[in-house]
């Protein structure tokens, strides 16, 4: 809503509210404000902590030591409006939402979750202790054995062959390359055709599970596939995405260039496999943006058959694309979304969250070649933001269980892809969740 259409009503209380809070700057002066300082635990007031917050209120940020200030000089002047500030103060506090304090601001599309469970422990930055180039472009990672990880390259044949590493931890802070596994054609031979590797699975045989991301550009294309390989890299077998999933070279039908199956989950039955689109299909209506969020598609495959047998939507945030999902052994599934934003920090900084999916109610749109914007899309719970780990996570792409704690909370492992790019860092970071 522009300011010229606000209601006239409402004008004077905005103004109101604007001299407010300029008389509470003007006698409490604003500490230093840190933007995306890390939540304290739940429950807990820390103070030193909360004055270096800030609340939105009536389009405004305000620190919270004005706005305190300002709740007295409110309670004279605007009467019953004084709740708006004390409102606002209040969802500055550990375990409260902010959603009603940005209420007054404004908001664009379906709100999502404000608090999150999740707990972030450590960042490994990898690449400060990496002495083998080839090993980057970490864009897939799951569990192999207690401690013992693979994680596949996204590398397309330029860095060297089709591969994934073997990582091991002994207390999921530092991690150790340990070994590596070149995928090949059921011939043995190393793969000549496009690859764009991005989700790795182990299934119950050994095998492993993997995505090829296909190609959309003109002249080149490659439909997306799930590939098997053996736990030595020898291709198995192929899974087709459904017909409407396959590119046309002209960014009308199917995936968008470098937008296919960039997450894969294997349920607990280890015969189904759900994948996620990094972005909406071409027909499927508008490619997330900075303004834009997506609708973006979660296939479940039968791994005895081959074939698809339902399909959902999910709504993916803007400014962001879908990188991994992960399934528990409840077969709930968790989505890694992740976005970079040029105009933050020094050279851009990524923002990412994780959530919970409910399926619950969503649409089957399997055989829906073209979404028409009435399908009701799978439900969001936020489960970690990465908004106050510092650095920044970079590219985060991949998702892998670890070991229960003592508080039953689940360990869980995100891997970040560096692109081969020495402005960018490979993180292994590890979080818990309950």
């Amino acid at each position: 809503m522009s300011r010229s259409s606000l209601p006239s009503g409402r004008r004077p209380m905005r103004a109101a509210l604007a001299l407010t809070i300029a008389t509470a700057l003007a006698l409490s002066p604003a500490p230093a404000v840190a933007r995306e300082a890390p939540a304290p635990a739940a429950g807990a007031v820390h103070w030193a902590d909360l004055a270096q917050r800030e609340v939105v209120i009536a389009g405004a940020r305000v620190p919270v030591p004005a706005a305190l200030a300002g709740v007295a000089a409110a309670a004279a002047v605007l009467g019953g409006l004084t709740v708006v500030l004390l409102q606002a103060v209040a969802d500055a506090l550990p375990g409260h939402s902010s959603t009603s304090s940005s209420l007054l601001a404004g908001s664009s599309g379906a709100e999502k979750p404000q608090t999150a469970p999740g707990e972030h422990i450590t960042s490994f930055n990898f690449s400060a202790v990496n002495g083998d180039a080839a090993i980057g472009g970490l864009s897939g990672i799951d569990e192999v054995a207690p401690g013992r990880y693979i994680v596949l390259s996204d590398d397309k044949g330029e860095h060297g062959p089709i591969r994934a590493y073997y990582f091991t931890t002994e207390d999921h802070k530092t991690f150790t390359p340990a070994g590596e596994v070149r995928f090949t054609d059921p011939q043995g031979n190393a793969y000549t055709e496009f690859m764009d590797p991005e989700e790795i699975r182990v299934l119950p045989s050994g095998n492993f599970l993997w995505t090829t991301e296909g190609n959309a550009k003109a002249g080149q294309v490659a439909a997306p596939q799930i590939i098997e390989s053996t736990p030595e890299g020898k291709e198995v077998r192929r899974i087709d995405v459904p017909a409407y999933h396959a590119p046309d070279g002209a960014s009308t039908r199917g995936i968008h260039h470098n937008n296919g199956p960039e997450g894969m989950a294997l349920l607990a039955d280890g015969n189904t496999a759900v994948t996620v689109n990094e972005d909406a299909l071409a027909q499927d209506g508008v490619r997330n943006s900075e303004k834009n969020a997506s609708m973006n598609r979660l296939t479940f495959y039968d791994l005895a058959t081959g074939k698809p047998t339902r399909e959902y939507v999910v709504r993916v945030e803007a400014g962001r694309g879908a990188t991994s999902l992960l399934a528990d052994e409840n077969g709930d599934l968790y989505l890694l979304e992740r976005g970079f934003f040029p105009e933050l920090g020094d050279n851009g900084e990524n923002k990412a969250e994780i959530y919970k999916l409910d399926l619950a109610g969503a649409g089957n749109v399997l055989g829906v070649e073209k979404l028409d914007g009435t399908e009701k899309p799978a439900a969001k719970s936020l489960v970690f933001d990465f908004a106050a780990v510092r650095p920044h996570p970079d590219n985060v792409e991949g998702l892998a269980w670890g070991p229960r704690a003592d508080d039953g909370r689940r360990t869980l492992v995100v891997v970040s892809d560096d692109n081969f790019n020495d402005t960018q860092t490979t993180y292994f970071h590890t979080l818990l969740v309950p």
